[in-house]
């Protein structure tokens, strides 16, 4: 795979997962307030993700900065949630149910590590 294509399924991959955290943090759900910065609050099998760091080339942090200064978002956040939403509409709807089943995954795994912090 060249260097090219590698960045563009990095790019792919930080976009999906910054697509949902944003929709997470924007659906109203009862949650308790937790006053922790870095925990994941949990509540009836939701979970509230927390902020947390990606660690990306500048070349992607210029691009994401382009394009929320041309409107495509008035954030990095926006723009990076805009850009993971046309990659999921552009995704048949096998490779979809494959997303939303990594996903899934990768949701539980992190509610099982909160709850395990939590308990602590």
């Amino acid at each position: 795979m060249d260097k090219e294509a590698t960045l563009i399924a990095q790019a792919k991959k930080l976009s999906l997962d910054l697509y949902e955290i944003f929709n997470q943090l924007n659906e109203e759900r009862e949650i308790e307030k937790d006053t922790t910065k870095h925990s994941v609050v949990i509540a009836a099998n939701n979970y509230s993700p927390t902020e947390t760091t990606l660690k990306i080339d500048t070349r992607l942090r210029d691009q994401i900065n382009a394009l929320s200064l041309i409107g495509c978002g008035n954030t990095q956040k926006e723009t990076v949630a805009m850009l993971i939403q046309n990659v999921l509409d552009s995704m048949a709807e096998d490779e979809r149910r494959k997303f939303n089943v990594q996903y899934q995954v990768l949701e539980d795994k992190t509610i099982k590590q909160a709850k395990k912090n939590k308990a602590k």
